[in-house]
């Protein structure tokens, strides 16, 4: 009987970045539209498949789909918006200040469906990784930064 070998890789480095604006009605310091520049890296545990998880440069290529279409977005939960006509969608929250309400093109504008924590940005991407990775992978460690020094983990 052969035991399933199970295995890590990681992928990170300067090439899976990328800047997002956000904001955060609940909270007394991000409650204003603002950004951030954040790095991301992953970790996959995998049954082997001909003597590797996956391929370094298949996962990362993944990764980078993923962050790029994340790229100089403003991420926003679903909750905050309202479709326009013409390819426009509003914003609209109550934050730090009083109440916000803007209109953006649909294409500088990238939804989630909670608020857009870092924790939950992480989840996120962890999530839209599951859906592109081979069977074997059993395991997904996305590790984000929100800055420096600061950073969520989340695994599915």
């Amino acid at each position: 009987m052969s035991k399933e070998r199970l295995k890590k890789i990681e992928i990170s480095g300067p090439g899976i970045n990328f800047d997002y604006a956000h904001f955060l009605p609940n909270s007394p310091k991000c409650g204003v539209l603002h950004g951030h520049s954040s790095t991301v890296s992953v970790t996959v545990v995998g049954k082997m498949v001909d003597d590797m998880v996956v391929e370094f440069g298949e996962l990362k290529k993944m990764v980078k789909k993923v962050v790029d279409s994340m790229d100089h977005k403003l991420i926003v939960c679903r909750k905050y918006l309202s479709h326009l006509d013409n390819g426009k969608v509003k914003v609209e929250f109550d934050g730090v200040g009083g109440h916000y309400e803007f209109k953006l093109p649909t294409n500088s504008v990238y939804v989630i469906e909670f608020d857009s924590t870092v924790e939950n940005i992480s989840e996120h991407i962890a999530a839209r990784l599951r859906e592109m990775l081979p069977p074997n992978i059993h395991r997904i460690h996305v590790r984000m930064s929100e800055g420096f020094g600061k950073y969520a983990t989340s695994s599915l």
